[in-house]
């Protein structure tokens, strides 16, 4: 068993996606805190459609936060699959943002099939949180 030596740009890198997340959340906080009294204007302004546009605006709340659950659920599963075929942990070729202790065998093999359980835990969750939302739409759409 030996070190995985830490890559300095996968370290930049993965900085540089923390702070591109927390900006991306930052910004769609602050539109939303904008925008919401003109979209509750627009949602409300015709009582014929008011049902019709919160069902829209459920389903793209769904997609707006199922869809990335769905993708990190799927790069988990990839790198289970790494894991287990090359029975190591990190699977050859990954990039390490800190030094890191390479696990070979029955180790590894645990390590994989707990980020695939993780991946499937998190596929799970995105449906049935989409499927909450499909319920809540289809019951607004019956009021």
């Amino acid at each position: 068993m030996g070190i995985q030596k830490a890559d300095p740009a996968a370290r930049r890198q993965a900085l540089l996606l923390i702070v591109f997340a927390t900006a991306t959340g930052a910004l769609l906080f602050a539109a939303f805190e904008h925008y919401r009294e003109p979209f509750r204007e627009w949602l409300l302004s015709e009582p014929a459609e008011t049902a019709s546009r919160a069902k829209l605006a459920l389903y793209i709340s769904a997609f707006v936060l199922c869809v990335p659950l769905v993708a990190f659920a799927v790069y988990l599963w990839l790198l289970g699959a790494r894991v287990l075929r090359a029975q190591r942990f990190p699977p050859p070729g990954s990039r390490v943002i800190r030094d890191t202790p390479v696990v070979e065998g029955h180790g590894a093999t645990t390590r994989g099939q707990l980020i695939q359980i993780l991946a499937v835990c998190l596929g799970v969750g995105a449906v049935l949180l989409w499927l909450f939302f499909v319920w809540l739409a289809r019951t607004i759409g019956h009021q």
